[in-house]
């Protein structure tokens, strides 16, 4: 499913509305929300919107239902400028009223980056658990692109993509990525595509390459990782502005 907006403040109404009829739909049949928001610059005015009392969509939301988890996180600790967790704390998070046990962060200050990924991998228990959730799946998956195609922490020519994406038990995976030479904590393409609903954001005439990839190209999902979407399509919802589509020959059916 594809929507194409004007510009940057149209896709974050977009996606805060996309995101919002999500999460009341899943309180409606679940009696609760688990969410995983994603890092990067596009999503930070999305944030800013799902906060503003201003708005409507904060009011919408029973934060008092909701569990807030993220898809990716750096190797820093939650204060630092890079990071996912910093960035939506201070652009969301700090905003609403949700219950401070009800924000489950990757600890990326670890030193231990595998002992990160295994700890997380906990409080991804734990937060369903405390949701009585007995399935591990996401209500809400939100994920942006980079450039080269990458969605989370899951880069061209991972070894998490080696396989089938639906064979990995585990749902949280400290990864190198050689080109940024630094450790990401990230959750895994079984855990990202076993979710109810995913949510990408692209913006830019940077991604339109990759855009052009992830929907048009022919398969080659170990260096278009963001093709593994198409593997649940009916389950993905494009919101992309009018620069991230400047490549694209025909929107998809949906």
């Amino acid at each position: 499913m594809l929507t194409i907006v004007d510009d940057e403040r149209a896709l974050a109404a977009a996606a805060a509305e996309r995101i919002t009829s999500l999460i009341e739909k899943s309180i409606r049949e679940r009696h609760g929300a688990i969410v995983s928001l994603t890092g990067g610059s596009t999503p930070r005015l999305l944030y800013r919107y799902l906060g503003d009392p201003m708005q409507s969509w904060r009011a919408r939301i029973d934060w008092s239902r909701v569990h807030l988890l993220w898809g990716d996180e750096r190797h820093v600790p939650p204060d630092d400028p890079q990071s996912n967790f910093g960035m939506a704390h201070e652009a969301l998070v700090n905003h609403v009223p949700i219950p401070a046990f009800q924000v489950h962060r990757m600890r990326g200050e670890l030193i231990n980056v595998n002992e990160a990924a295994r700890e997380y991998e906990s409080e991804l228990e734990a937060a369903f658990l405390d949701a009585n959730r007995s399935d591990r799946t996401f209500d809400v998956m939100l994920l942006g692109m980079g450039e080269d195609g990458h969605v989370a922490s899951i880069f061209p020519g991972s070894p998490l993509l080696t396989g089938s994406p639906f064979e990995v038990t585990l749902s949280v995976a400290a990864v190198w990525a050689p080109h940024l030479n630094a450790w990401r904590i990230t959750l895994t393409p079984a855990t990202l595509l076993n979710s109810r609903a995913i949510v990408m954001m692209v913006a830019g005439t940077a991604k339109a390459d990759a855009v052009r990839w992830a929907l048009e190209g022919p398969e080659q999902v170990d260096q278009h990782p963001a093709q593994l979407l198409r593997r649940v399509s009916d389950r993905v919802y494009w919101i992309i502005d009018q620069l991230a589509a400047g490549r694209l020959h025909a929107a998809p059916p949906g």
